[in-house]
């Protein structure tokens, strides 16, 4: 018979202070502890002394608020978890910031402390009557936004109840230095709401930038914005590196809020039930501005388009070369900023080692208001004749952000030793065996004592004729075929060469969804037709196509300012029409003659190019 008999293990004690939010001035809230026991008695705990915080009055505590305990048996083995909330109640007195500092606990004999936080008292509504908006329901007459309620016809809300706010984690970066812009819904604190977000009619635009989508805290927080309080959730939250100098724009975009507030309650004897309005709600579309200041001039000549702060390392790989076996260069930059998004650098190598296309590997996170991590580059290389090699040091500059310079970095010197392969070229062969054949003298020729023939066939001059005929040919198919094997290999040239007719076609699907009436796809067709014109014919990825990048673009083409202004006009309103499409027959024939003439007019500037 087998005793199972209890078998103790480790015992685990936590105590910490729960994440505490913003409060506001005159309100009471909580300040809870949660001590967190694993296989540990509670027969021997002393209650803990409430922290004194400055600008505020403890009211009550620390009581035990909730308790919750598990205990279970695996294999012979007893775990015990206990967990005991503390909470002090305080009332705040006086706005600023409040320092919980840490606490300490005795359990079992031994002390243990909780961790130091912060959080802030704001000052009440400026205006005694602001958040008083009867039922909060936003006006329906106010530009920009609209509100359809179903109960309540005296709803007197001002659209300012909620609102969508866009702004930046820095007012003024350079070219390439990363920003966060956060976009975040205020919905006021002094009315109990809640929301659902029913749909985005326009999301937010991030043109002039690289971006990239960031975790947005989905918990409410409360803030005081204009001497009001609101209660804030943050829509969107993203990492941007402006590519160009000036005044950049970021729209906070478009959201429809289905809202549901409690207005009060409706007495049922000894019972009570809330009573609540419902209704929907637009908000209005928001800008910020961010001022992108350009890097330094001159840029130095080997700037590689790194922004931040950053280390290089260089290594060779495999240390002994031999010729025809393949060899690794490799560039390591390091640090934090624009990791993603720098150049591969151009690296001087010896004329005889074959070069063949670098190829890179970004490894890098988001690390506060931009990226960190390692951007890799390998050149492989091919030795082709033995000997000794130097592959010199490069270098390499960045713009360093902490103090506002140039700064550059260098990479050793490779000193390499080539030696002969397994396999070795039949030119380097022949190039071996001419050197060391030196002692053989040429026979000397005797005049011949041979009758001379008759002619052939062969003395005929329509016979040799007939052989450079055949060799012309030759050499006319080669060249031909050679010409044949660069334009296959050449995609971006043959989609330049090919970019007219196919915008013909793509023209010919738009007019037949106009002739049908069509008018939302007709919009979406002649959008295509030209975006896809350009990229072809300009050589531009179709996620660069942006109003800056395409106006830089034509006007280094040589096509004329009225026509790039054309162009971006004819975008512009296919973009507007996805939203409001407009059945006219005459605007959409206008809008297609001005999209047609665009791309003749830049066939014209490309030809005298």
């Amino acid at each position: 018979m087998t005793i199972l008999l209890p078998v103790s293990v480790q015992a685990e004690v936590k105590f910490q202070l729960l994440p505490r939010q913003n409060v506001i001035a005159n309100q009471s809230f909580p300040l809870t502890f949660r001590l967190t026991l694993e296989n540990e008695s509670t027969r021997d705990i002393t209650m803990p002394k409430a922290p004194e915080l400055e600008g505020c009055r403890l009211l009550s505590g620390p009581n035990s608020t909730s308790s919750q305990q598990q205990e279970t048996y695996i294999n012979g083995k007893r775990t015990s978890l206990v967990i005991i909330d503390l909470t002090c109640v305080y009332r705040a007195r006086s706005e600023g910031k409040v320092t919980v500092p840490p606490v300490s606990i005795n359990v079992g004999g031994k002390t243990y402390s909780s961790n130091s936080s912060s959080f802030e008292i704001l000052p009440p509504d400026s205006d005694p009557s602001a958040g008083n908006y009867g039922n909060g329901r936003p006006s329906g007459n106010t530009p920009g936004a609209s509100a359809t309620g179903t109960t309540a016809a005296n709803s007197t809300a001002s659209a300012k109840d909620f609102f969508v706010r866009v702004f930046f984690s820095k007012s003024s970066v350079y070219e390439q230095e990363g920003v966060i812009a956060i976009t975040k819904l205020y919905r006021p604190a002094s009315h109990k709401f809640s929301l659902n977000l029913e749909a985005v009619p326009r999301t937010p635009v991030y043109e002039g930038f690289l971006s990239e989508d960031l975790e947005a805290n989905p918990e409410g927080q409360i803030e005081n914005y204009n001497g009001k309080n609101y209660i804030t959730y943050e829509l969107s939250r993203v990492l941007l590196f402006p590519q160009k100098a000036g005044e950049l724009k970021v729209t906070s975009g478009v959201y429809t809020l289905k809202i549901r507030e409690q207005t009060g309650t409706m007495s049922m004897g000894w019972f009570g039930t809330a009573t609540y309005d419902d209704y929907s709600y637009t908000t209005p579309m928001t800008t910020a501005t961010l001022h992108v200041k350009a890097l330094p001039e001159p840029r130095p000549a080997d700037f590689c388009g790194a922004v931040g702060s950053f280390s290089l390392e260089s290594s060779l790989s495999p240390e002994i070369l031999r010729t025809n076996e393949s060899a690794t260069y490799s560039l390591i930059f390091k640090g934090s900023g624009n990791v993603k998004y720098l150049t591969v650098p151009t690296v001087e190598f010896p004329v005889t080692f074959d070069k063949y296309s670098a190829k890179t590997d970004v490894n890098a996170r988001v690390s506060g208001q931009t990226y960190a991590g390692t951007y890799r580059v390998d050149y492989p290389l091919v030795p082709q004749e033995m000997g000794n090699y130097a592959i010199p040091a490069q270098t390499f500059s960045y713009f360093n952000l902490q103090t506002g310079h140039y700064e550059t970095l260098s990479t050793e010197t490779f000193d390499v030793k080539v030696e002969r392969g397994s396999t070795v070229s039949v030119a380097s062969e022949q190039k071996a065996i001419d050197a060391e054949m030196n002692d053989i003298v040429h026979i000397h020729s005797l005049p011949s004592t041979i009758a001379r023939t008759p002619d052939t066939i062969f003395g005929r001059w329509w016979y040799w004729s007939l052989w450079g005929l055949v060799f012309i040919s030759l050499v006319i198919a080669v060249i031909a075929y050679r010409r044949y094997i660069r334009l296959s290999s050449d995609v971006t040239g043959r989609k330049e060469a090919k970019a007219g007719r196919v915008a013909e076609k793509r023209l010919k699907s738009a007019a037949a969804c106009m002739k049908n009436h069509d008018s939302q796809k007709f919009y979406t067709e002649l959008a295509s037709a030209l975006k896809g014109y350009i990229s072809d014919k300009l050589a531009m990825p179709q996620s660069q196509l942006i109003s800056a990048a395409i106006s830089e673009k034509l006007a280094r083409a040589g096509v004329g300012e009225q026509t790039i202004t054309s162009v971006l006009d004819v975008l512009d309103q296919c973009e507007m029409a996805r939203f409001t499409p407009s059945d006219s027959e005459k605007a959409m024939q206008d809008l297609y003659t001005q999209a047609s003439v665009a791309v003749k007019e830049i066939e014209e500037a490309k030809k005298h190019k």
